[in-house]
């Protein structure tokens, strides 16, 4: 159970993070297939290859805190692109 949540806590973060750097907040598809692959990769090496108990449940929590801020980051980011025509990712 605690690989599931680390490894849910992990993708979210980074996709998040994938997004803000790269401006892809508009893209669900491509942000819904970077969180699978973040997702599967954290799964399996927390199940396969860390050793049991190396990686708790503070991960995921301080995953989940850390992605709000970014979250609204990007918010923040489109809002202002869009009020002062700043090219977008789909406008390059």
């Amino acid at each position: 159970m605690v690989e599931l949540t680390n490894a849910f806590a992990v993708a979210l973060v980074l996709t998040a993070v994938f997004a803000f750097r790269f401006r892809y907040w508009r893209s669900p598809g491509v942000m819904a297939a970077y969180f699978a692959f973040f997702f599967a990769a954290e799964w399996v090496a927390g199940r396969f290859f860390f050793p049991p108990g190396a990686l708790g449940i503070e991960i995921a929590w301080v995953s989940f805190a850390l992605t709000p801020p970014v979250v609204v980051a990007i918010v923040l980011v489109d809002r202002y692109e869009r009020r002062h025509g700043q090219p977008t990712r789909e406008g390059r």
